[in-house]
Protein backbone atom coordinates (compact mmCIF):
# COMPACT_ATOMS: atom_id res chain seq x y z
CA UNK A 1 0.00 0.00 0.00
CA UNK A 2 1.50 3.47 -0.59
CA UNK A 3 1.41 6.47 0.98
CA UNK A 4 -2.03 7.80 -0.50
CA UNK A 5 -3.95 4.77 0.31
CA UNK A 6 -2.64 4.37 3.98
CA UNK A 7 -3.67 8.36 4.70
CA UNK A 8 -7.43 7.80 3.35
CA UNK A 9 -8.07 5.05 5.16
CA UNK A 10 -6.69 6.85 8.17
CA UNK A 11 -9.13 10.05 7.38
CA UNK A 12 -11.96 7.22 6.65
CA UNK A 13 -11.80 6.12 10.43
CA UNK A 14 -11.28 9.78 11.63
CA UNK A 15 -14.77 10.95 10.03
CA UNK A 16 -16.39 7.43 11.07
CA UNK A 17 -15.39 8.55 15.03
CA UNK A 18 -16.22 12.11 14.11
CA UNK A 19 -20.19 11.08 13.71
CA UNK A 20 -20.35 8.85 15.98
CA UNK A 21 -19.39 11.60 18.82
CA UNK A 22 -22.19 13.62 17.28
CA UNK A 23 -24.73 10.96 17.57
CA UNK A 24 -24.08 10.06 20.95
CA UNK A 25 -24.11 13.57 21.84
CA UNK A 26 -27.65 14.37 20.57
CA UNK A 27 -29.06 10.75 21.52
CA UNK A 28 -27.27 9.68 25.07
CA UNK A 29 -29.16 6.86 25.40
CA UNK A 30 -27.97 3.28 26.63
CA UNK A 31 -28.94 -0.29 27.00
CA UNK A 32 -27.23 -2.98 29.45
CA UNK A 33 -27.06 -6.28 28.49
CA UNK A 34 -26.38 -9.06 30.98
CA UNK A 35 -25.55 -12.83 30.17
CA UNK A 36 -25.72 -15.10 32.70
CA UNK A 37 -24.23 -18.77 32.29
CA UNK A 38 -23.72 -21.56 34.21
CA UNK A 39 -22.50 -25.05 33.63
CA UNK A 40 -22.89 -28.68 35.36
CA UNK A 41 -19.98 -31.16 35.48
CA UNK A 42 -21.72 -34.72 36.86
CA UNK A 43 -18.43 -37.01 36.49
CA UNK A 44 -19.03 -40.59 35.80
CA UNK A 45 -18.48 -43.19 38.67
CA UNK A 46 -16.83 -45.47 35.80
CA UNK A 47 -13.59 -42.86 35.76
CA UNK A 48 -12.70 -43.91 39.08
CA UNK A 49 -11.61 -47.28 38.78
CA UNK A 50 -8.84 -49.10 40.55
CA UNK A 51 -8.52 -53.38 39.89
CA UNK A 52 -6.05 -56.16 40.68
CA UNK A 53 -3.59 -57.35 38.04
CA UNK A 54 -0.85 -59.51 37.56
CA UNK A 55 0.98 -56.91 35.88
CA UNK A 56 2.48 -53.91 37.13
CA UNK A 57 1.85 -52.10 33.69
CA UNK A 58 -1.38 -52.72 32.73
CA UNK A 59 -4.37 -54.65 33.72
CA UNK A 60 -3.79 -57.95 33.33
CA UNK A 61 -5.70 -61.39 34.78
CA UNK A 62 -3.15 -64.12 34.57
CA UNK A 63 -3.21 -66.59 37.56
CA UNK A 64 -1.21 -65.68 40.56
CA UNK A 65 1.46 -68.45 41.32
CA UNK A 66 2.33 -68.50 45.09
CA UNK A 67 6.14 -68.81 46.51
CA UNK A 68 6.59 -71.50 49.12
CA UNK A 69 9.18 -70.49 51.43
CA UNK A 70 10.29 -74.23 51.57
CA UNK A 71 10.12 -77.48 49.08
CA UNK A 72 8.72 -80.34 51.17
CA UNK A 73 6.55 -83.44 50.39
CA UNK A 74 2.75 -82.44 50.82
CA UNK A 75 3.63 -78.40 51.02
CA UNK A 76 1.63 -77.03 48.67
CA UNK A 77 -0.17 -73.83 47.25
CA UNK A 78 -3.14 -73.52 44.68
CA UNK A 79 -2.68 -70.35 42.34
CA UNK A 80 -5.09 -67.58 43.17
CA UNK A 81 -6.94 -65.87 40.13
CA UNK A 82 -8.09 -62.38 39.01
CA UNK A 83 -11.70 -61.00 38.75
CA UNK A 84 -12.03 -57.52 37.49
CA UNK A 85 -15.80 -58.17 36.31
CA UNK A 86 -17.58 -56.60 38.98
CA UNK A 87 -16.27 -55.00 42.30
CA UNK A 88 -12.88 -56.76 41.83
CA UNK A 89 -11.65 -60.51 43.60
CA UNK A 90 -8.85 -62.03 43.87
CA UNK A 91 -9.35 -65.98 44.94
CA UNK A 92 -8.09 -68.87 45.65
CA UNK A 93 -5.30 -68.48 47.91
CA UNK A 94 -5.29 -71.43 49.68
CA UNK A 95 -1.96 -73.49 50.97
CA UNK A 96 -1.70 -76.90 52.92
CA UNK A 97 0.78 -77.32 55.45
CA UNK A 98 2.43 -79.68 56.61
CA UNK A 99 4.36 -78.62 59.52
CA UNK A 100 4.95 -75.09 61.19
CA UNK A 101 7.95 -72.92 59.86
CA UNK A 102 5.84 -73.08 56.06
CA UNK A 103 4.18 -69.96 54.09
CA UNK A 104 3.02 -68.73 50.78
CA UNK A 105 3.21 -65.86 49.62
CA UNK A 106 1.35 -64.11 46.73
CA UNK A 107 2.61 -61.07 44.83
CA UNK A 108 -0.34 -59.08 42.98
CA UNK A 109 -0.72 -55.25 42.04
CA UNK A 110 -3.48 -52.70 42.48
CA UNK A 111 -3.67 -51.07 39.53
CA UNK A 112 -5.10 -47.58 38.89
CA UNK A 113 -6.84 -47.82 35.59
CA UNK A 114 -9.01 -44.53 35.80
CA UNK A 115 -8.67 -40.51 35.72
CA UNK A 116 -7.95 -39.82 38.89
CA UNK A 117 -5.90 -40.48 41.52
CA UNK A 118 -6.67 -43.07 44.09
CA UNK A 119 -5.98 -42.92 48.10
CA UNK A 120 -6.07 -45.97 50.11
CA UNK A 121 -8.07 -45.20 52.62
CA UNK A 122 -8.51 -48.60 54.51
CA UNK A 123 -7.59 -52.01 55.19
CA UNK A 124 -10.25 -54.32 56.58
CA UNK A 125 -11.03 -57.78 57.78
CA UNK A 126 -14.15 -59.62 57.50
CA UNK A 127 -14.75 -62.61 59.11
CA UNK A 128 -13.11 -64.37 61.52
CA UNK A 129 -10.45 -67.44 61.52
CA UNK A 130 -11.82 -70.67 62.21
CA UNK A 131 -10.31 -74.18 62.68
CA UNK A 132 -12.41 -77.18 62.03
CA UNK A 133 -10.99 -81.00 62.81
CA UNK A 134 -11.58 -83.68 60.62
CA UNK A 135 -12.57 -86.95 61.69
CA UNK A 136 -9.94 -88.51 63.95
CA UNK A 137 -8.68 -85.44 64.67
CA UNK A 138 -8.16 -83.76 68.42
CA UNK A 139 -10.36 -80.34 68.41
CA UNK A 140 -8.61 -79.28 71.41
CA UNK A 141 -5.28 -79.41 69.85
CA UNK A 142 -6.40 -78.05 66.78
CA UNK A 143 -7.28 -75.00 68.62
CA UNK A 144 -3.87 -75.02 70.15
CA UNK A 145 -2.41 -75.04 66.82
CA UNK A 146 -4.78 -72.66 65.28
CA UNK A 147 -2.81 -69.71 66.91
CA UNK A 148 -0.31 -70.55 64.40
CA UNK A 149 -1.84 -69.76 61.25
CA UNK A 150 -1.43 -66.42 60.54
CA UNK A 151 -2.82 -64.23 57.49
CA UNK A 152 -0.95 -61.05 56.70
CA UNK A 153 -1.00 -58.18 53.91
CA UNK A 154 0.86 -55.49 52.72
CA UNK A 155 -0.04 -52.60 50.10
CA UNK A 156 2.84 -50.79 48.92
CA UNK A 157 4.58 -49.40 52.50
CA UNK A 158 1.19 -50.45 54.76
CA UNK A 159 1.95 -54.05 56.29
CA UNK A 160 -0.80 -55.38 58.22
CA UNK A 161 -1.51 -58.82 60.34
CA UNK A 162 -5.19 -59.53 61.00
CA UNK A 163 -5.82 -56.19 62.48
CA UNK A 164 -8.27 -54.28 60.20
CA UNK A 165 -7.10 -50.46 59.82
CA UNK A 166 -10.18 -48.01 58.74
CA UNK A 167 -7.75 -45.14 58.99
CA UNK A 168 -5.22 -44.47 56.23
CA UNK A 169 -4.22 -40.82 54.93
CA UNK A 170 -1.45 -40.21 52.89
CA UNK A 171 -1.11 -43.08 50.52
CA UNK A 172 -2.23 -41.97 46.97
CA UNK A 173 -2.01 -44.05 44.07
CA UNK A 174 -1.43 -42.02 40.82
CA UNK A 175 -3.30 -42.66 37.31
CA UNK A 176 -2.12 -45.59 35.24
CA UNK A 177 0.13 -46.64 38.15
CA UNK A 178 0.17 -49.69 40.39
CA UNK A 179 1.39 -50.35 43.74
CA UNK A 180 2.16 -54.41 44.78
CA UNK A 181 0.26 -56.10 46.87
CA UNK A 182 1.67 -59.03 49.26
CA UNK A 183 -0.32 -61.33 50.86
CA UNK A 184 1.36 -64.30 53.05
CA UNK A 185 -0.13 -67.26 54.84
CA UNK A 186 1.90 -68.97 57.66
CA UNK A 187 1.75 -71.22 59.77
CA UNK A 188 4.60 -70.42 62.19
CA UNK A 189 7.58 -71.39 63.69
CA UNK A 190 7.45 -73.04 67.18
CA UNK A 191 3.50 -73.50 66.91
CA UNK A 192 1.69 -75.85 68.50
CA UNK A 193 0.79 -79.18 65.83
CA UNK A 194 -2.48 -81.31 66.28
CA UNK A 195 -2.71 -84.71 65.99
CA UNK A 196 -4.37 -85.03 62.68
CA UNK A 197 -5.21 -82.94 59.24
CA UNK A 198 -7.72 -79.94 60.31
CA UNK A 199 -8.78 -77.11 58.17
CA UNK A 200 -8.87 -73.43 58.02
CA UNK A 201 -10.94 -70.36 57.10
CA UNK A 202 -9.14 -67.44 56.83
CA UNK A 203 -11.14 -63.88 57.33
CA UNK A 204 -11.27 -62.19 53.56
CA UNK A 205 -9.06 -58.83 53.38
CA UNK A 206 -11.30 -55.94 51.80
CA UNK A 207 -9.02 -52.70 50.10
CA UNK A 208 -10.67 -49.44 49.97
CA UNK A 209 -9.88 -46.79 47.55
CA UNK A 210 -11.56 -43.73 47.36
CA UNK A 211 -10.80 -40.49 45.33
CA UNK A 212 -10.59 -38.31 48.19
CA UNK A 213 -7.82 -39.48 51.22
Amino acid sequence: MNNNGAYKVISIIALLLGALGVTLGYAAFSSALTISSSAKVNPSASTFNVDFSSSSSSVVTNAIQPTLNKTVAGFSATNATIDNTSDPIISNLEATFTEPGQSATYEFYAYNDGQYTAYLNGINFSGSKTCTAVTGTTQSLVDSACNGITLSIKVGSEDVTTTSVGSITGHSLAKNASELITVTISYVSGSDVADGNFNVTLPSIVLTYDSLD
